[in-house]
């Protein structure tokens, strides 16, 4: 009789220890998938169908919902593929947040400690946090009637540290591309376009966050493509889409031989994790589908209530740096003065017109330089005082809450009519007809 020691191994061609395990349950399971249909809005007899038909199925396979390592086809990966075709560019990067793409985008362009990053004063202060938060210093410049970056401002903003400008297509409208990428190449610093909130648009027939070095988008709940949370990085360049995707996943080290001695300085560092997971990227493909159809119920919207609005002496409207480009996600019109806006949107909230101002001083507005006390009161983290201490105090900029008066008196002096791209030609008749009504008394 043969000891256990003379038992001969699998290898060596005995019978397997562990012949099977499983199957086994997956991870997620029914009670998973109706938390998620819950989400949407169903009539009750609807719903109790789809919960029998859950609960009567013993085949509920949850899925993998992590990009990598997949057993099916990543939905984050189609996600990237259908941005890469909507937008143009040959590489493109799935992130968890526009402020991850932008993070992501400052790294990889090698910004840190010392550096400036110049950025406007009205966009939503991830655009000047992600600066900070890579160490860097926000330099913060006027807009103009666009309420995108003024090049002008911009190009006096520039010192020896400055590293590269940040373009926000603020409000669906575009920047100015054209001065901003000759600015760009003048000067060789990196242009990032933030295209947060203008998904889709573009400028001279080029879409929106294809011309930078970088482009970063949003996919929040608000914005025009949404996922509930997620973003972009989309480049054309494949040292930067490589060293963005390496600091998005530092554990997974994203080159083309992953495990391979570094190609070249810069190529391995230690960064974050920032991925998208499978079902913001399953949620996240009809989205971007949708999004040329989407664009046409906005433009068609803005259109009709522009065609309907009476031209008023005093009323004026937002300078589009290219109309054809605009997403038209709203119509923002400029009054006289600050006290005539704040009773025209008064007055058109009570017409039932969806309108809104921007600056109020009384309203803490992210989006409005003179809130961000973070970076005004150069505000840190830990004891090191980082990014201001990596600048000597003379040579840090001289923030103050009045530094860009130009940028307060337009937005103090704009009021934003939203546009929905499902407005029937009733709904726009009825609301350029409200915003006649209040300026016909405020304005003659």
């Amino acid at each position: 009789m043969k000891t256990k020691s003379q038992e001969l191994l699998a290898s060596e061609g005995g019978p397997k220890a562990v012949p099977k395990l499983g199957p086994f349950p997956s991870k997620l399971g029914r009670e998973e998938l109706w938390e998620l249909i819950d989400l949407w809005e169903f009539t009750p007899s609807n719903k109790g169908r789809i919960k029998e038909i859950l609960e009567h199925d013993p085949n509920v396979e949850g899925p993998h919902l992590f990009r990598y390592y997949n057993p099916k086809p990543s939905r984050v990966a189609a996600a990237e593929e259908a941005m890469r075709e909507l937008i143009g560019t040959k590489y493109c990067l799935a992130v968890n947040s526009c402020t991850s793409a932008l993070v992501a985008s400052y790294r990889a362009l090698g910004i840190g400690a010392g550096d400036e990053v110049i950025v406007p004063a009205y966009t939503f202060f991830a655009s000047a946090a992600g600066v900070a938060a890579c160490n860097a210093i926000p330099m913060i410049a006027e807009v103009d009637d666009s309420l995108t970056l003024d090049p002008k401002a911009a190009e006096r903003a520039i010192t020896r540290r400055t590293k590269a400008i940040v373009v926000v297509h603020m409000r669906g409208a575009a920047g100015q591309m054209d001065a901003l990428l000759d600015l760009s190449n003048r000067k060789g610093l990196p242009l990032v376009e933030d295209v947060a909130q203008a998904g889709g648009g573009s400028f001279q027939g080029k879409r929106l966050g294809s011309m930078g070095a970088t482009g970063c988008f949003s996919f929040d709940h608000y914005k025009i493509m949404s996922s509930g949370e997620g973003g972009f990085v989309t480049t054309d360049d494949e040292w930067l889409y490589t060293r963005a995707q390496s600091w998005h996943d530092t554990a997974a080290c994203w080159r083309p031989d992953r495990f391979a001695r570094e190609r070249r300085e810069g190529e391995l560092f230690a960064g974050e994790n920032y991925r998208m997971s499978e079902l913001q990227g399953a949620v996240a493909v009809p989205q971007i589908r949708k999004t040329d159809c989407m664009l046409e119920g906005y433009r068609r919207g803005r259109d009709m209530i522009l065609a309907g609005i009476d031209r008023f002496p005093g009323l004026k409207f937002r300078r589009l740096t290219d109309p054809a480009g605009d997403t038209a996600i709203c119509l923002i019109m400029f009054l006289p003065d600050a006290d005539v806006t704040r009773r025209a949107i008064e007055k058109l909230h009570a017409e039932g017109v969806p309108a809104g101002g921007v600056y109020d001083s009384k309203v803490r507005d992210w989006h409005i330089y003179t809130y961000w006390d973070h970076i005004i009161e150069t505000k840190s983290v830990a004891p090191d005082r980082l990014p201001w201490s990596a600048v000597p105090v003379e040579e840090l900029p001289k923030y103050s809450r009045a530094m860009c008066p130009r940028t307060l008196d337009l937005l103090g002096r704009s009021v934003h009519i939203e546009i929905n791209p499902h407005y029937t030609r009733e709904d726009c008749e009825a609301i350029a007809g409200g915003i006649n009504k209040v300026l016909r008394r405020l304005l003659l």
